[in-house]
C-alpha cells in the first residue's frame, strides 16, 4: 500500500474514533407543572409560578368556563429538590397565595403541583 495511503486510512480511523467517544450523555431532566384544584369554583384566574424563587411564566386558568384550562405546561427543571409557589392576581383572589412546596424532582419523571382553591 502506498504511503500516502496508509496515512490517509490512519488519519480516518482517528477522526472515526474521536467521533464515537465524543460526546458524553446527558442526563435526563425532570418537569413540573401546576394544577389548579378549585371544584366549586367558575373563574377566569391569573396565576403567576416560581420555581426556586425564580418566576417561570404566568398563565390564566379558567375553570368550569369553556375552554378549561386548569394545568399549566410542563417547566423543565434539574432532578433534585425545587421549591415551587404560586399566588393569583388578578380581579378574582387579588393577593392569595399558596404555601411554598419543596419537591424532589426525579429524572424523567414529572411533579405536579397541586393548587387547592376554594370558591364561595
Amino acid at each position: 500500500m502506498p504511503n500516502y495511503l496508509s496515512r490517509f486510512c490512519a488519519a480516518l480511523g482517528t477522526v472515526a474514533l474521536a467521533s464515537c467517544g465524543g460526546s458524553s450523555p446527558t442526563a435526563p431532566s425532570a418537569s413540573v407543572n401546576f394544577v389548579l384544584v378549585a371544584p366549586l369554583c367558575s373563574s377566569i384566574l391569573q396565576v403567576p409560578f416560581s420555581i426556586d424563587s425564580q418566576l417561570v411564566a404566568t398563565d390564566t386558568f379558567r375553570v368550569a368556563i369553556s375552554p378549561v384550562h386548569t394545568t399549566s405546561r410542563d417547566f423543565p427543571v434539574s432532578p433534585g429538590q425545587h421549591i415551587l409557589s404560586a399566588r393569583i392576581t388578578g380581579a378574582f383572589g387579588n393577593g392569595y397565595v399558596w404555601p411554598d412546596r419543596a419537591v424532589n424532582a426525579m429524572a424523567g419523571a414529572v411533579v405536579a403541583d397541586s393548587l387547592p382553591m376554594y370558591c364561595s
